[in-house]
């Protein structure tokens, strides 16, 4: 029995500009929270926890400084639209976001309690 790997491109072979992604540096992901290690809590500088809340994927700070848990689609769709503008990553196939964005950047602030309020570090 062959066991199927994800493919890197959505819905195609990998080609063209979305090539400089290479599978050597990739890695499927299947934890649902893309920015796990990468999100941080803007008035405490610390790491942003995954907080599963009523059914629902949320972050939420470890020391308790938010006290409402925070929308991980919501952040994570802001993120990643963010990293589009920064690189060529159309097509890029979902199980491999979360490598992408290890790749692309060292923190992602959390200034407010909304999900576009943003600030990014970007690796160089």
């Amino acid at each position: 029995m062959n066991a199927t790997r994800p493919s890197l491109i959505s819905g195609g072979s990998l080609c063209g500009r979305a090539a400089a992604w290479g599978r050597r540096h990739m890695a499927a992901s299947t934890d649902p929270y893309l920015l796990r290690t990468l999100l941080w809590c803007g008035r405490c500088d610390v790491p942003m926890h995954p907080h599963p809340h009523c059914g629902e994927r949320t972050y939420k700070c470890p020391l308790g400084c938010r006290k409402v848990p925070l929308s991980a689609e919501a952040i994570e769709a802001v993120t990643w639209t963010a990293a589009e503008r920064r690189a060529t990553l159309s097509g890029i196939a979902p199980p491999f976001r979360k490598s992408v964005l290890e790749q692309l950047l060292v923190k992602v602030i959390l200034r407010a309690n909304a999900p576009d309020d943003l600030r990014y570090i970007w690796r160089t």
